[in-house]
């Protein structure tokens, strides 16, 4: 039976011209493979855990720009097409690159452009999916968009994982690594094709229905991350910050949001001090490129799937206490990693799976901090500085990022993994004590009654 209804010609035509969405969830599968798939190139090519942490702060650095700059035009013009092409074509141009470098310094530089061109997309696409949409269907859209990024990124790491296995069984390591990264180059060029072909070509302005930035402020839940919505190894970046300028990142902050902000730089600092030198650390111990795929693919699903639970989870209970107990678990699970790969001697079947299911309670646990986090911060923003307060959030939790990368880099080549693991956990149970802090200064705030919905 047809649905001939007006609603239904409408649900249609929107299914028409989401089409993009298969395209841009391609580039996603490249994006993910990239995103591991480089760090171990850069192994490969003799570089140790400082060289990770470096890659780590300069793609941290590089992605700010591309969100700032791209999203106010596209928030000024009104036009997707333009600037969805050159994003993916970038892309395409820097994945078809990287494999023709030889040395870590150029395929770093590489590798920061890849991800600015990341970022340059990004919010293109998420302005795009809300799009001549009223504001009841912004939630759903945007969880749309978010299926099909985080199920394209989950696949590009399982093609990681395939790809190294087989083709490792006729190729070396570096061969493969490059084959790789130019089957993601193809990948990306198709995607900018596919774009190209389905993207309506006329510009597409402002309609009554576009949100506008005072409107996007309204809704703290449907802002996500670039990376680290979709992999809960790596630091979050808020497509927000597209449409937040820099003076308003430091306008109107209250005393509980000044408090959480600083929990925040401590935990996002422990996340990446552990994350960056991790690639190197599980090669080191024997894993090989396919099995190190295979436990960041464990830990992407992982968070994928309880992201709807964690969402529910927070509407149950008190949102610091909920944070406070997800980072404790990656508190432990980080330091463990390192213990549990090098008592069960990688690598073996027991230390495999062992080091799996810690990486699903690292995955399980990012779900309820990136739920969780949103919220918190939309909540102790002062009255219409929400949008602000969020892109601050982001600029914190991306710069301290960067910067804990370098750091775990280095503390990690200085003084061993297993050292920059237990930092890394220190840094995270510390930002949890800080979180449940952050309770008396809003209760004290707000004349001792906490804040609704904790």
């Amino acid at each position: 039976m047809t649905d001939t209804s007006p609603d239904g010609a409408l649900r249609d035509s929107r299914a028409a011209d989401d089409r993009w969405l298969y395209a841009w969830a391609a580039a996603n599968v490249a994006i993910g493979a990239v995103s591991l798939l480089v760090p171990l190139f850069v192994v490969e090519l003799g570089g140790g855990a400082f060289a990770l942490g470096v890659c780590w702060f300069a793609t941290s650095v590089a992605m700010i720009p591309g969100a700032l700059g791209v999203g106010g035009l596209v928030d000024r013009t009104g036009r997707y097409r333009p600037f969805a092409l050159a994003g993916l074509a970038g892309l395409a141009v820097t994945a078809a690159v990287l494999p023709l470098l030889g040395d870590v310094s150029t395929v770093l530089v590489a590798d920061a452009a890849f991800w600015l061109f990341v970022a340059s997309a990004t919010p293109v696409f998420t302005t795009l999916v809300l799009a001549d949409a009223p504001e009841r269907e912004w939630n759903a859209r945007i969880a749309r968009l978010n299926r099909f990024q985080g199920y394209g990124w989950a696949g590009g790491l399982a093609l990681g994982a395939v790809w190294t296995r087989l083709a490792g069984l006729a190729l070396g390591p570096l061969a493969v690594q490059r084959s790789l990264l130019g089957v993601c180059a193809l990948l990306l060029a198709a995607a900018t094709v596919a774009v190209a072909r389905v993207l309506d070509a006329p510009a597409r302005g402002p309609t009554k229905s576009t949100p506008s930035p005072a409107a996007l402020a309204r809704r703290p839940r449907v802002l996500t991350t670039v990376r680290g919505a979709l992999s809960p190894l790596l630091p979050g970046r808020v497509v927000s910050l597209s449409r937040t300028s820099p003076r308003a990142l430091v306008s109107g902050v209250s005393r509980p949001l000044a408090a959480y902000l600083v929990a925040v730089s401590v935990f996002f600092a422990g996340f990446s001090v552990f994350s960056a030198p991790l690639p190197d650390f599980l090669a080191g111990v024997g894993y090989g490129d396919d099995a190190v795929f295979a436990l960041y693919v464990v830990s992407s699903l992982a968070a994928a799937v309880f992201y709807a639970a964690a969402g529910r989870l927070a509407d149950r209970y008190d949102l610091r206490r909920l944070q406070s107990g997800a980072l404790g678990a990656r508190a432990l699970a980080f330091p463990a990693v390192a213990v549990g790969a090098l008592a069960l001697g990688a690598p073996s079947l027991e230390s495999l799976v062992a080091v799996a299911l810690l990486n699903v309670a690292v995955g399980l646990s990012w779900a309820v901090v990136a739920v969780t986090a949103n919220t918190l911060v939309a909540r102790y923003a002062a009255p219409g500085r929400r949008g602000a307060a969020l892109g601050l959030y982001t600029a914190l939790s991306s710069g301290v990022g960067g910067v804990g990368g370098l750091a775990g880099g280095w503390i990690a080549a200085r003084t061993g993994y297993v050292t920059a693991f237990e930092i890394a956990g220190a840094l995270v149970l510390a930002g949890a004590v800080l979180v449940l802090a952050v309770g008396r200064i809003a209760s004290a705030r707000d004349g001792g009654d906490a804040v609704a919905g904790d």
